[in-house]
């Protein structure tokens, strides 16, 4: 069976907005990093290595697993 989400890490490259981040995926492909609007707001710094989740069907963006979403 096909999962429906692939956990990994990716590495910030800049801040988009307040909640979404310019991130690499490990094999260098781009994706969009982003946080709910649920959660609390974080710093970031450009080179860190955050846990992210993304979803099969879309893997140009990640959840970041920070906090309240790591176990989600």
């Amino acid at each position: 069976m096909i999962p429906e989400t692939v956990d990994t890490t990716v590495t910030i490259r800049s801040q988009h907005s307040e909640r979404t981040w310019h991130a690499l995926l490990p094999n260098g492909r781009p994706v969009l990093a982003f946080r709910p609007t649920d959660t609390a707001l974080v710093t970031l710094q450009e080179g860190q290595q955050v846990p992210a989740r993304l979803t099969v069907a879309d893997f140009s963006r990640a959840l970041l697993l920070l906090g309240e979403h790591a176990i989600a």
